[in-house]
């Protein structure tokens, strides 16, 4: 850390702390002694043999597989092979290859995929294997922290469309929940990934919300088939598949993602599935409602790893969000809001929120609507909110995001932390409290009498105490001096000069004050050029005894106080 400072002051440029770079954080020293945090809501990089590398999920062939070139998880695709099937219930007679697979170590999930794959057109962290059906597609979409497997229909099937995944868990454990998804545990019984129950969308969109206006849950079945393998019957509502309003081509999707330190979700009123795996977060009225005529309102929650700014004081923080669907259609001010809440988890719902403490933030900013502006960032002021998270040294600051008005136009869609890009982040500025002091002395000649109090042999003592100080930064000493009988304040507060931080520091008690034979007591507290210590030392004795040996008149003059903060 000093080295760092010390080169910002050198060059008026902001320098990386490199040893406190996260796989979610970046830290630098500013020339003015303070600090920024970058910290995202997802993973930007990961740590491999020592050196970080800048998470990149588009794919790319290597060793007669398809590879995310830098992907926390080691996503694997399937390159292509075998002679696709003529019809569904053949490809279901077929065996199994691996079609997508992620973890590390003794730890795997591989998704599997029953009958040959014809080559995948790749398109940047997307793979289509076109017609792996008859007219059916299989696409797989690497994640940030996952991978999106599609099956899409681009032809009415005549009859049902029950297809079986198998899947194999190495080091884990598949566990179906009560909502259809499956969570995946380790020996410990710690979740490390979660696969949501499945939906499917036809091709037709609501113009106002930008989501697709006629989505659908996919039932599933987890069979167990053996040690850590177990078979995902995907049984598609066969009804709604061959319903004349279904409009072709139909998408069926179920997608994992690991789990970390850092989450995100959103709710939404009518929907009973986890929405933690999505590449969006959404909030705001979308402007349609359920079959019981409630508005589909959506909330969101976001987790941060707040390690890196724990204790700090916090000069500001702002949000930042990339808006790329907005229900603002006429440009005017609709607001949205940011909240301390409790901690979301997979099984959050409308039915089942976190607890919304307070709100720290709202904004009016809007991107993501056409006649208002292109797709960009949205941002609002969240100081408040994360000083109250460093004040309280949380590991993990858990935020919420909502419309504060219920019209339509209030409805925003932003990417998450499971994004490829542009995920949720936060800038923070900071710096530290000095420490608490500490080593208080009073002399000379700088020794305790059996009682443990300090004894001087002259009226006009030094007081001594040190301060340290998590920036570096230099810091004086604030000393109040009192009878310790009477318990009277004795003079005005003294002042050092500047000293280093960890380095003693100290201030002569003028003439006049004090009486030799009498008993004093003094206490210290720190100032960095910016912040004040949040306390005092404890109290410190000593005795004016002029007969001690080696004792005198002492000097007759306080030095002037030199140098400064820097």
């Amino acid at each position: 850390m000093p080295t760092a400072r010390i080169e910002a002051r050198r060059t008026g440029q902001p320098v990386e702390l490199v040893s406190q770079r996260t796989e979610t954080s970046r830290t630098y020293a500013n020339p003015d002694g303070s600090f920024t945090s970058e910290i995202s809501a997802g993973p930007e990089r990961v740590k491999r043999n020592g050196t970080w590398h800048t998470i990149d999920a588009s794919l790319t062939e290597r060793n007669d597989m398809l590879v995310s070139k830098v992907h926390p998880h080691d996503l694997r695709l399937n390159a292509g092979g075998g002679a696709p099937p003529k019809s569904l219930k053949a490809a279901q007679a077929a065996g199994p290859r691996d079609l997508a697979s992620m973890g590390s170590g003794s730890q795997r999930i591989t998704l599997q995929w029953k009958g040959g794959l014809p080559e995948p057109q790749l398109e940047g962290s997307k793979a289509t294997y076109r017609n792996a059906l008859p007219g059916a597609d299989v696409i797989v979409e690497a994640t940030q922290t996952g991978f999106e497997q599609f099956v899409m229909l681009r032809e009415r099937p005549s009859g049902g469309y029950s297809y079986t995944l198998p899947l194999k868990t190495a080091g884990l454990q598949a566990e179906e929940q009560n909502d259809g998804s499956v969570v995946f545990t380790d020996a410990a019984g710690r979740q490390r990934a979660v696969m949501p129950a499945p939906v499917m969308w036809d091709a037709s969109v609501d113009e106002r919300s930008g989501l697709p206006a006629n989505r659908h849950r996919v039932d599933m079945d987890v069979v167990p088939t053996g040690k850590n393998t177990v078979d995902l019957v995907i049984r598609p509502d066969e009804g709604w598949l061959t319903d004349p309003a279904t409009q072709y081509p139909v998408t069926i999707d179920p997608s994992t993602s690991a789990l970390s330190n850092t989450f995100d979700t959103y709710v939404q009123q009518g929907e009973t599935g986890d929405w933690s795996t999505d590449t969006e977060l959404d909030f705001g009225n979308p402007g349609t409602t359920n079959s019981d005529g409630t508005p589909r309102t959506a909330r969101s929650f976001i987790h941060w790893n707040t390690t890196p700014i724990q204790d700090a004081l916090i000069s500001s923080a702002k949000l930042e969000l990339y808006n790329f669907h907005s229900g603002n259609t006429d440009c005017l001010n609709y607001g949205w809001s940011v909240w301390a809440t409790g901690a979301a988890s997979t099984s959050s719902r409308w039915t089942n929120q976190p607890s919304w403490i307070d709100q720290y933030a709202t904004s009016t900013q809007t991107k993501g609507n056409p006649s208002c502006g292109a797709d960009g960032w949205i941002s609002a002021d969240v100081t408040n909110l994360v000083q109250v998270w460093a004040s309280d040294k949380v590991a993990t600051g858990h935020m919420g995001l909502r419309a504060t008005t219920a019209d339509a136009r209030a409805w925003k869609r932003v990417n998450s932390a499971n994004n490829t890009a542009n995920r949720p982040k936060l800038t923070v500025n900071y710096n530290y409290r000095p420490g608490n002091g500490h080593d208080t002395q009073a002399g000379p000649p700088y020794v305790k009498n059996s009682s443990g109090v300090w004894v001087v042999d002259t009226d006009q003592p030094f007081l001594r105490a040190t301060f340290d100080d998590a920036d570096g930064d230099m810091v004086n000493g604030t000393f109040d001096i009192r009878d310790a009988v009477t318990k009277e304040k004795v003079g005005d507060y003294l002042v050092s000069d500047w000293t280093a931080a960890g380095q003693p520091t100290s201030v002569w008690v003028p003439a006049d004050l004090l009486t030799n034979g009498r008993t004093y007591e003094f206490r210290a507290s720190a100032y960095d050029g910016t912040h004040y210590d949040t306390g005092w030392t404890p109290w410190t004795k000593f005795t004016v005894d002029e007969e001690v040996p080696g004792g005198g008149d002492g000097p007759t003059d306080r030095p002037s106080p030199t140098g400064g903060p820097s």
